[in-house]
């Protein structure tokens, strides 16, 4: 609650009764909250909105599950690990999410119909789990329910206009002028972050090479990609419409997110939005739907996807969406991800950026509650996590960018790319399945060490492979390399490339669909153990074998509620499982 604050004669201030104020109530910070919380801080949750609300960043990807997983174990926060699966959130949290079970990407030239064979699909292996489409406006809010549940409280409608720090704490002042003291600050608000404001910590101009602004809303009567096409066509392995669907075309990429795409939705909304780098996509002059209507107008298989649907809610049209701060970290005070800085949406990274830092921020932040020491070396770390994400994401982003001018180096790209998720993937779930065991902290300092450089692991050839992919992209984009040559040069490496696992078909130049089948996932078992390089082979060994081997257990996944949507797809036997509101 608001109090007031006096000094003494000698200006020394009374010290704080809350521990941890955090600004934002949004998924990240209610999930930081629970995590304090828990672990006996005194926690306020401070936000200038009220929940449920408008949000994005609503695909998960693996390496994000497997992070949230971790977590939910080392802080004892079970509600966390509900997040990871799509049946879990389905039978634990709510019904209004969609199911994701690809990433998907269709190439579009403008003018033409998409080619078929201009296409690629990345399954997410159903051995391991599946993934979801957050419905972030019951997520964000059943996640701060978890908060208040741990003992955090809640204030909304609470807009912070003034932060100021002293050797006992920080005071933070709203509109009102009510005053808040706390030990400790963590900006969890995003880009209107009152300490980047008040500490003056932006990058002016942002460091960041790419450059992408991006229209987006909700809408209804958006039909499944599948349901345009002829019955033989592109030979993908599942529904597009049952993934995060990316069109992809010079200077940028539109997502199809649906929450209606499973058996037994509730939801009848599907996230819609474009990025477009304003070098080749200059700004519009009209309202945000005009410029939708007249962007798709030029693609003509886009434009069939969404002729007939609705906005439900205003469109958004941003500014540049890229920023970026000097600094993250400071004497009682931490910026986190989206209050630190930003690129892009395109794959997904924003919320497996934000648990890194929940991760990495929580055990410092009670040991220095305990001590009563807040030093700024404390949280080095966590500075050095903080922009090294944002700059790995924004080289990440910046190479997709330049390769969606030229198919053959997206093509190319893509699987380089793919290839770094697979490995950063395998190093997650063999560190989560160790620490389940153990939960001794020692077996984290890999992951945490590899972090900074998106979890890639420290393998030399896997980082030489990617800096060469990364510098013949960079090259294209500076105009010093022709974009054939480079997807070519990309090839060939990525061919050479004796710790590519062979099975997802990543080095083969006919094939666009990098499924991880029972199958492949086994041989890939048995290349490790046989023919890989040892490094990598006891990496990927560990990061199938490891987690598999939990799979049928009821803390990690809902076997029960997994079968009701098997049989809910079931055109006769599945009718009582299926929301009646809803046809699938």
């Amino acid at each position: 609650m608001p109090r007031s604050t006096r000094t003494t004669k000698s200006t020394k201030i009374e010290r704080p009764d809350t521990d941890v104020v955090i600004l934002g109530s949004g998924l990240a910070g209610a999930a930081m909250a629970a995590v304090l919380s828990r672990n006996g801080a005194n926690v306020l949750i401070l936000d200038a909105g009220t929940h449920p609300r408008f949000a994005i960043g609503e695909s998960t990807i693996p390496y994000t599950s497997m992070l949230m997983r971790l977590v939910s174990e080392r802080y004892d926060v079970p509600e966390i690990k509900y997040l990871t699966t799509f049946e879990n959130v389905q039978g634990k949290i709510t019904s209004t999410c969609g199911i994701k079970k690809n990433f998907g990407f269709l190439y579009h030239r403008e003018g033409e119909r998409q080619k078929y064979h201009e296409a690629h699909q990345f399954p997410i292996p159903r051995i391991t789990h599946i993934e979801n489409h957050f419905f972030r406006q019951d997520i964000d809010a059943w996640m701060l329910n978890v908060a208040v549940k741990y003992g955090a409280r809640i204030q909304q409608r609470t807009r912070i206009v003034d932060v100021a720090f002293d050797d006992a704490g920080g005071t933070l002042t709203d509109d009102q002028g009510r005053t808040y003291r706390t030990r400790f600050v963590v900006d969890a608000s995003g880009f209107r972050s009152p300490l980047a404001e008040k500490l003056d910590l932006r990058d002016q101009p942002t460091r960041m090479r790419h450059h992408s602004r991006s229209i987006f809303t909700h809408m209804v009567g958006v039909p499944d990609y599948d349901d345009l096409l002829p019955k033989v066509s592109h030979g993908h392995p599942t529904r597009w419409a049952q993934g995060t669907l990316h069109h992809i075309y010079e200077g940028g990429w539109g997502w199809v997110i649906p929450f209606n795409n499973h058996a037994r939705a509730t939801n009848p909304l599907v996230s819609v939005g474009f990025s477009f780098d304003p070098r080749i996509h200059p700004d519009f002059d009209g309202t945000p739907e005009e410029e939708f209507r007249a962007f798709i107008d030029r693609f003509p298989d886009i434009r069939r996807q969404f002729v007939d649907a609705t906005a439900v809610r205003p469109w958004v049209r941003t500014g540049r969406l890229q920023y970026s701060s000097s600094k993250t970290v400071g004497a009682r005070w931490c910026l986190t991800s989206h209050a630190a800085g930003f690129v892009d949406a395109l794959f997904s990274r924003g919320l497996s950026n934000s648990f890194e830092i929940i991760n990495a921020l929580t055990w410092r932040l009670l040991e220095a509650l305990r001590d009563d020491d807040f030093t700024e070396e404390r949280f080095e770390y966590v500075q050095r996590l903080e922009q090294g994400l944002l700059d790995f994401n924004d080289n990440l982003v910046a190479n997709a960018y330049t390769s969606f001018g030229h198919y053959d180096l997206w093509d190319t790209w893509f699987r380089v790319w793919s290839l770094g998720q697979i490995l950063a993937t395998f190093e997650i779930n063999s560190t989560y399945a160790k620490f389940l065991e153990s939960h001794d902290v020692r077996d984290l300092t890999r992951l945490e060490g590899i972090a900074p450089d998106g979890s890639i692991p420290s393998y030399a050839p896997a980082r030489e492979l990617m800096n060469f992919v990364s510098d013949q992209v960079s090259q294209v984009q500076e105009k010093r390399n022709d974009a054939g040559v480079a997807a070519k040069a990309i090839m060939e490496a990525l061919q050479k490339a004796d710790f590519v696992p062979p099975a997802f078909g990543l080095a083969d130049a006919d094939n666009r669909w990098f499924n991880a089948s029972t199958k492949k996932v086994m041989e890939t078992i048995k290349w490790a153990r046989n023919s890989a390089p040892r490094e990598i082979g006891t990496l990927v060994d560990e990061g199938l074998t490891l987690f598999i081997k939990k799979r049928l257990s009821r803390d990690e996944f809902d076997l029960a509620e997994e079968a009701k949507h098997i049989v809910a797809a079931w055109p006769v036997i599945g009718r009582k499982f299926r929301s009646p509101s809803l046809s699938y």
